[in-house]
């Protein structure tokens, strides 16, 4: 009545062995880093963080067939074509609100209140950052506040290595890059720029991503989809 001929009964199928879930009321210790966005400052609204690095990284570079790329001085393609270069200036930093690491990404010009901290404090790490464009528009003129925090009442996370992961969002193959430890054991990297010239021009190299994990997703590469 219940089970089918020559077979068991359809309850005995649908019968699941007993289990139960693991309960805890403790965070995990570490979780799966999914990478850091690159972070500019937006026309309509102003960006605050509080700075997790010891210092401004200084980077010259080109706005090159689309996309912004460092200078790879004396063997740049971009300096050959006679392209105009800018400096930037990116700093690593931690949104309270949102629990979220970045990077953030400035001219020189604006980047000078950082300077001054620094000068003024002796690190950046825990500098509170308040950029904005008062004009409210894209290519406005960036205006950066800095304030203290009591580093004894906030825990910031350990800064990334900045170098390396803008070496990855310029698609800068880890292959081509040595890597040194300096005197406070924390990784640099230091690029080949004699190899660069033939992975600059490779058909894939286009675009700019947001985070460093969509490149690592994609092993450095964009589809030829997204390319057109």
């Amino acid at each position: 009545m219940f089970g089918r001929r020559g077979g068991k009964s359809t309850a005995n199928q649908h019968k699941r062995p007993t289990t139960m879930p693991t309960w805890s009321n403790e965070l995990p210790e570490t979780a799966k880093h999914m990478g850091f966005d690159l972070r500019r400052t937006p026309p309509a609204s102003p960006l605050q963080g509080i700075i997790t690095c010891t210092d401004i990284l200084v980077v010259p570079t080109h706005y090159y067939h689309g996309r912004t790329t460092p200078c790879e001085t004396p063997n740049c393609i971009a300096c050959g074509e006679s392209i105009p270069f800018r400096t930037h200036v990116y700093v690593s930093a931690f949104d309270a609100k949102k629990r979220e690491h970045f990077l953030f990404e400035c001219t020189a010009a604006a980047a000078k209140p950082l300077a001054e901290y620094k000068a003024a404090n002796g690190t950046l790490r825990g500098c509170i950052m308040y950029a904005s464009r008062p004009k409210c528009k894209p290519n406005a003129k960036v205006w950066i506040q800095t304030n203290s925090i009591d580093l004894a009442k906030v825990q910031l996370p350990d800064p990334p290595d900045i170098q390396k992961a803008l070496c990855v969002i310029w698609r800068i193959p880890l292959t081509a890059t040595d890597q040194q430890h300096l005197a406070n054991g924390d990784p640099t990297v230091r690029v080949r720029s004699n190899r660069l010239r033939p992975m600059r021009e490779q058909a894939d190299n286009a675009g700019e991503p947001t985070t460093v994990a969509d490149i690592l997703r994609g092993n450095g590469h964009l589809s030829p989809e997204a390319v057109k």
